[in-house]
């Protein structure tokens, strides 16, 4: 024992033996897990009093407050060599003085090196970032931080991620429009971006239109305003333009959205002077006809100083806008402006209104809109010039304007109503919305009316339809909702709304018939939902109550659910054990629990009692067509088999007791015989429902559709769903604590607002996470003795106890107390009755390390009947592994106890556990010599790897949720080995 506690103190190494493989991030993609403080301080090491608060946030509700002179926090990530990773944060000081203040970028590994991001000390939110590229022997970079000012701060908002461009470019700048009728001359000042600016998208149409036509202007990059003239249009015409930039890696701004209308014909008779003469304008002085320099044509007027010219009349037709241009220049020196004017005549009265021009000695265009009076009955243009030198005239144009539509969002919805409900749906229908940008969809927002949040959904634009239906699932039952119904345009222009209240009503089970019982059962999930979670316990039927017993002993508390099973065969009198556990199950319901039971069918062509082999076993697709056809042999033999389970049912049926019936389970993943095969599926889904509804008349059913989460071996779990008129409730089987939200998101939209529920679990939820993040699930059931082999004692007394949790009541003893304990067993290999499929489903290798296998030794062993044999390769990337949840205690423990047979290759074990909170500790010995030994290490010697993050640095033996071994290089060599292990504990040490 003393040459391995003398090797552990040079033989420890944190962050060097094992390098998990980064997490895969999609391009861009923050790789800090908690960079806005919203989960606390997970993910953040802290040191000295910094706390999260939600006095001051940049973004969410809550940033880090770090007091002045004390405290830090530091938060690291791995990187990969040669990549480019954009590294930021966002900091506020609480007062003024700070005149700057600095925070670490560490990077480390192998090799170490420093960057900083520098602060101006500023009261008001400010962000600063770098580019870095780890070189080699960098394999994580943190930010890392002391506050060493006379002033608080906050962090909020902080970003590491690969330097993939994400960013969208500013929106570009108000365009300035030049009117022609035939052509729209757009002027408008460039965009910015964090790395380069492409190009800017020009769309434009015809209000009229459905269709956009679209062009490219460059971006260039020593240019900040841009033109770019529309041509080929028509007059007196409506257009829609939306502008946006994108820069280089396709992203785009907001769009600048606007109306520009193009003018009718020029009114104005000799507008161009093209008749070689003034007329038929009047000219007062030296007013004349030029050749030279003329804008366009041959020739321009020209006035000489003092002179005058007027148009002659414009007629108006009534009330509506015009548009007068002009192109003018000046000779003299420096450049003047001439002075123009229009006069508006009406029957009885003139107004005269000044026309602004530009100054300059080349010709320069200028335009004005004006409104017209119904009363106004003609125009006239007069051009002055008051200046030094000659001033000239040319292309003189006034056109009648179109009306410009009022808004640029679309009318709202209207006609909205309600053509029918149920208690989670309400099919709604409104009229078609028109705008001058289109509708791009149509947005549908409610509530509850006593509820302050909205939730939304989209329903897509459909070309010709004039009439638009939408079935809005996802209500609660007998409750009162606003909904309001958006059209929303191209560019996001978004309309008023279409408005409607309306009282959804009572939901009923999917079997018409269903009785008072069964009906007051779904009445409680659809209560539950949002409110609290139904706590479950699944029993073997051999043991119909063994783990719901022990539950209700741990806890203190009894499960709201009782679950068990028509299993498959085991041993013994079959017939006796179905009733044994069919009467246990009248016992618990009438007890209040509620009866929840599966079905694992043997295969229709194998005798009733067949085992385990046949409930997994495989059929053909023709065999599978058969068993859902009606009067095949097979259909025949399936039938027999469910029959016999109606009769037991019948039974709960008489006894007035309903049943959350979860036949199929797992149908999206290869486990069954009746799994992946959808369409096949639903038919024997629908026969079964069929027959238990209508044939045996079982009222007390509420069916439980439960598909097994979805992964790499467990399919798209929606082509199995066999649709809302065969299923009350839709569960999904979540083991390895893998509450992914996307399992959540996935039930939530294929319920349509119907209960959803954990079918199956291993690792008990966290009932917080679910109220925060996953808030519909009604209730889960723990799958028999995972309860005591996946979760600490801890982790379920904190979840039985918890407020939001629905018990069916205390047992009176309260929670369970242990006695105290010399040593925990982790594992001795003897739970596996000899099998290596049961011992790697137990025991997984690291896939992202070198190859390993795990067998059941009985030559190589410390005691009993099996030890563990490890078989492993280390090359590259220099690591092999297994690892095992737990779910244990280890409360007054102190050291890591196992039985080893080294191989004699001089490199490393690592002894590795993770606490719940995410903690990993680290312990490593150099395998050396062929003896066997007991190894002892204490829990004093286990250091933090370098790459883990969170927690609060301290061994919490309060609740572990991991353990493992690894094997690494060490002073070894590259290659293969093989090691033995057996009796691994936590233990205390001798005196």
């Amino acid at each position: 024992m003393k040459w391995l506690h003398v090797c552990l103190a040079f033989a420890l190494f944190a962050a060097s033996i094992i390098l998990p493989p980064p997490v895969s991030q999609a391009a861009g993609e923050n790789l800090l897990s908690n960079p806005g403080f919203e989960a606390g301080d997970v993910s953040w090491e802290k040191w000295g009093s910094p706390v999260v608060t939600t006095a001051e946030h940049h973004g969410g509700a809550k940033s880090l407050q770090v007091k002045r002179n004390t405290g830090g926090a530091s938060a690291a990530v791995a990187v990969q060599e040669g990549k480019t990773y954009r590294v930021g944060l966002w900091v506020k000081f609480a007062a003024g003085g700070v005149t700057n203040a600095v925070i670490d970028l560490d990077a480390f590994g192998p090799q170490q090196t420093k960057e900083y991001l520098y602060f101006s000390g500023s009261g008001q939110w400010e962000y600063k970032q770098l580019l870095y590229t780890p070189g080699p022997g960098v394999q994580y970079i943190r930010f890392s931080f002391w506050n060493n000012t006379a002033r608080d701060y906050y962090i909020d908002d902080a970003l590491i991620r690969e330097n993939v461009d994400i960013e969208r470019p500013t929106t570009p700048g108000s365009w300035k429009a030049e009117h022609e009728p035939d052509s729209l001359k757009l002027s408008w000042a460039g965009s910015t971006d964090d790395m380069a600016v492409e190009a800017y998208q020009l769309s434009y149409k015809k209000t009229t239109d459905s269709g956009w036509n679209t062009v490219s202007v460059p971006h260039q990059q020593t240019v900040t305003s841009y033109t770019y003239t529309l041509q080929n249009l028509e007059p007196f015409t409506v257009y829609a333009l939306m502008l946006r930039s994108k820069d280089t890696a396709g992203n785009t701004s907001d769009a600048l959205m606007g109306l520009e209308a193009t003018p009718g014909q020029n009114l104005l008779e000799g507008g161009d002077f093209e008749t070689g003469a003034i007329e038929p304008w009047t000219g007062n002085g030296a007013v004349q006809t030029t050749v030279y320099g003329t804008y366009a044509g041959q020739y321009a007027a020209q006035l000489a100083v003092h002179s005058a010219i007027s148009s002659p009349g414009i007629p108006v037709t009534g009330k509506g806008d015009y548009l007068v241009s002009y192109w003018s220049k000046s000779a003299a020196v420096p450049p003047e402006a001439l002075t123009v004017s229009i006069s508006v005549y009406a029957a009885d009265s003139a107004a005269v209104l000044p026309l602004s021009t530009d100054t300059g000695s080349s010709w320069t265009r200028s335009e004005t809109q004006l409104s017209a009076a119904d009363s106004d009955v003609y125009m006239q243009i007069t051009a002055r010039n008051g200046t030094g030198g000659n001033q000239f005239l040319d292309q003189v144009f006034a056109g009648r304007l179109p009306e410009l539509p009022d808004e640029l969002a679309p009318a709202a919805p209207a006609g909205l109503r309600v053509k029918s409900a149920d208690g989670v749906s309400a099919e709604l229908e409104w009229l078609a919305s028109t705008g001058p940008f289109g509708v791009r969809s149509y947005q549908i927002s409610y509530k509850k009316t006593a509820d302050t949040e909205w939730s939304r959904v989209t329903a897509p634009y459909i070309p010709g339809h004039s009439v638009y239906a939408y079935n809005l699932e996802g209500l609660s039952p007998e409750s009162l909702y606003e909904i309001e119904v958006r059209a929303v345009s191209e560019g996001t222009a978004v309309s008023a709304a279409g408005t409607l209240q309306m009282a959804t009503g009572k939901m009923f089970p999917v079997n018409p018939g269903a009785s008072e019982e069964t009906a007051a059962l779904l009445d409680r999930l659809y209560a539950t939902v949002g409110n609290a979670v139904y706590t479950g316990q699944h029993n073997y039927y051999e043991e119909p109550s063994l783990w719901y017993d022990t539950a209700a002993e741990l806890s203190g508390y009894y499960p709201a659910l009782w679950g068990s099973d028509f299993a498959y065969y085991t041993g013994g009198d079959f017939p006796a054990l179905r009733q044994a556990m069919v009467d246990e199950a009248v016992v618990k319901g009438n007890a209040g629990s509620i009866v929840t039971l599966t079905y694992h069918q043997p295969r229709p062509m194998d005798v009733a009692t067949a085992g385990w082999e046949s409930v997994t076993g495989d059929v053909t697709e023709a065999q599978m067509t058969d068993i859902v056809t009606p009067g095949t042999a097979l259909y025949h033999q399936w039938a027999a088999q469910v029959d016999e389970v109606a009769g037991y049912l019948a039974q709960l049926r008489e006894a007035g007791i309903p049943v959350l019936w979860r036949p199929y389970h797992e149908m999206n993943a290869e486990f069954f015989w009746w799994g992946a095969r959808p369409e096949l599926f639903r038919q024997l889904w629908n026969n079964m429902f069929d027959r238990f509804t209508n044939l045996h008349g079982l009222d007390n059913l509420i069916w439980v559709w439960s598909p097994n989460a979805e992964s790499s071996w467990a399919y798209d779990s929606a082509p199995y769903y066999p649709g809302h008129a065969a299923v009350d409730v839709l569960a999904m089987d979540i083991y390895n604590n893998d509450y992914r939200d996307t399992y959540y998101n996935k039930l939530v939209q294929l319920s349509g607002g119907r209960p959803i529920a954990i079918g199956e679990n291993g690792e008990l939820p966290d009932m917080d996470m679910l109220r925060e993040k996953q808030p519909r699930y009604v209730y889960f059931m723990t799958w028999s003795g995972y309860l005591t082999d996946k979760n600490s004692l801890s982790a379920i007394q904190s979840l039985y106890s918890n407020p939001r949790a629905r018990n069916n009541g205390e047992t009176g003893n309260g929670p369970y107390v242990p006695p105290p304990a010399d040593s925990y067993l982790i594992d001795d290999f003897e739970q596996y009755s000899g099998s290596d499929s049961s011992l790697r489903s137990k025991w997984q290798r690291n896939v992202s390390g070198n190859a390993a296998t795990v067998t059941l030794d009985t030559y190589h062993l410390n005691s009993g009947t099996y030890g563990l044999k490890l078989d492993y390769t280390v090359g590259n990337p220099g690591y092999a592994g297994f690892y095992r949840s737990m779910g244990k205690e280890w409360p007054g423990m102190e050291a890591i106890s196992f039985w080893l047979q080294p191989d004699g290759s001089n490199r490393q074990l690592a002894v590795q556990f993770h606490e719940t909170n995410g903690e990993v500790w680290e312990a490593s010995i150099p395998v050396q010599g062929t003896t066997p030994v007991m190894v002892s290490i204490p829990f004093t010697a286990f250091l933090r790897p370098g790459w883990s993050t969170g927690g609060n640095g301290i061994i919490d033996l309060g609740s572990i949720k991991e353990f493992a071994f690894y094997i690494a290089q060490g002073n070894g060599t590259q290659g293969s080995g093989t090691l033995y292990i057996d009796d691994v504990k936590a233990v205390k040490l001798p005196e």
